[in-house]
């Protein structure tokens, strides 16, 4: 890792660790304060006692409450080998690593699942997560990089904010090779590692099965998707599945300007905005009967709309989704329903972040992509056309 890319309290640690390897500090001569610190390297109070704690954690200072902290055995042969086979990989010496996690949002639908996957896999390695979230606004999640390194976190997990452009922090800290490991959302082209679901053939199974059941005028409901990789795969998928069974596709009968569920536009009138542009997609194309809503809130909106119309589910129209409120029972709030929906591995995403994370921080690996299958599960919102 370049010493650019180090976290500030390593940083530290190290020109403390050189200053006493090069005679500057001799034993029991006392080193800078966290206060003194943090003033010299303009760093919090928290980061500079963390590198004096790594310090001490390995012997390399004692630290006197009141009096400050001081060099031992600096001239003994035990101490330089101890000095020189200091690493963060040995487990003898190696201290909780502390991580960020960087999210848009988070609910029961996605998000919770996949930040205790993290959660319980940070446990057993002995990592401990912050966790900060950007609301999908780029300069919010800027603000929240800058604050976990602020803090000396190791490496980061992030779902980043989709835009034309990916914030320029990240493609700072992707090109110092500081660890950073973003889930769900793919940043093409950006030298960083990567897990989430292969949306392209979970959204090819569901479009299959909808095929399957004889549903010819399927129409996609999402947000919009240009710069959003997750969405975009889920359309490449139904796609793919159109073409391999020889169905024209009518991109027409598509809404894919549905705002409602994207951070910070969540509000009872932008839902009912969405609900009347889709009240008013099945009026204008009677010929729809199976809804593909590409997120779990947006099957919620098609529900109330499909109401408004006096249209039935799944007897006059059948609706898919990805993820859904309760993985296990699968119950929605319209009625007793129960959507057939994709079910993502999120509590696996979680955990197979974190342990991408510390490859790259104890064996210094290259950035790594993977893809996890997922599941469609039936439930009551669908029903074969006769």
């Amino acid at each position: 890792m370049s010493e650019a890319s180090l976290p500030l309290y390593q940083k530290i640690y190290n020109d403390l660790v050189e200053k006493i390897t090069n005679g500057d500090y001799q034993e029991g001569d006392r080193i800078p304060s966290e206060k003194e610190l943090a003033e010299e390297y303009n760093v919090s109070r928290i980061t500079s006692k963390k590198a004096l704690e790594m310090m001490a954690g390995r012997k390399l200072i004692t630290r006197a409450p009141g009096k400050g902290s001081f060099v031992r055995n600096g001239k003994s042969p035990e101490w330089e080998q101890k000095v020189e086979n200091s690493d963060l990989s040995d487990p003898s010496q190696r201290k909780p690593i502390l991580f960020g996690f960087l999210i848009p949002d988070f609910s029961e639908s996605f998000g919770t699942t996949l930040l205790s996957g993290a959660e319980q896999e940070g446990a057993q390695k002995d990592c401990y997560l912050i966790v900060k979230k950007s609301y999908g606004r780029q300069d919010v999640e800027e603000k929240a990089l800058n604050a976990l390194l602020e803090l000396g976190v190791a490496g980061i997990i992030i779902m980043p904010v989709h835009g034309e452009l990916y914030s320029r922090k990240i493609l700072e800290l992707a090109l110092n090779g500081f660890p950073i490991v973003s889930v769900d959302r793919c940043m093409n082209g950006i030298p960083i590692s990567f897990v989430g679901t292969n949306n392209n053939a979970a959204s090819e199974k569901a479009t299959d099965f909808m095929l399957g059941l004889g549903h010819n005028h399927i129409s996609i409901l999402s947000p919009p998707y240009q710069n959003t990789s997750t969405v975009y795969d889920r359309v490449q998928g139904f796609i793919k599945s159109h073409a391999q069974h020889g169905i024209e596709i009518d991109d027409s009968i598509w809404r894919t300007d549905l705002t409602s569920t994207l951070p910070g536009k969540d509000s009872d009138k932008s839902r009912q905005e969405d609900i009347s542009k889709i009240a008013e997609l099945l009026r204008d194309n009677p010929d729809i009967t199976c809804l593909y809503a590409l997120e779990y809130n947006i099957a919620l909106l098609a529900m109330r709309a499909a109401k408004s119309m006096g249209k039935r589910v799944p007897e006059d129209l059948s609706i898919v989704c990805f993820d859904s409120l309760d993985s296990h029972y699968q119950y929605e709030c319209e009625g007793g329903y129960r959507f057939t929906f994709v079910r993502q591995k999120e509590a696996e995403m979680g955990a197979t972040a974190v342990r991408l994370l510390l490859r790259q921080i104890q064996e210094k690996t290259e950035p790594e992509k993977i893809y996890l299958d997922a599941d469609l599960i039936m439930g009551l919102s669908t029903k074969k056309r006769v």
